[in-house]
């Protein structure tokens, strides 16, 4: 019986991924579009990603960010 215990007790715990909160989903969002426009990682920017909708989520997104930290 002793010996029965322990093996129940060395099975491997369950591993119940917690859902993202919407700071971490929205810090993901973030860096995925920065990199997408070039202006984070290697660091060569695409031409007018200024006036992309992807900069412009990416503001949103900072905006949003602000409201859940202060």
């Amino acid at each position: 019986m002793a010996e029965e215990a322990v093996q129940q007790q060395t099975q491997a715990p369950v591993n119940i991924e917690k859902p993202l909160s919407e700071l971490e989903k929205l810090i993901a969002e973030k860096i995925n579009l920065a990199k997408k426009l070039g202006i984070m990682g290697n660091l060569e920017p695409i031409q007018g990603y200024g006036e992309t909708e992807e900069y412009r989520r990416i503001h949103e997104i900072d905006k949003r960010l602000w409201e859940l930290v202060k």
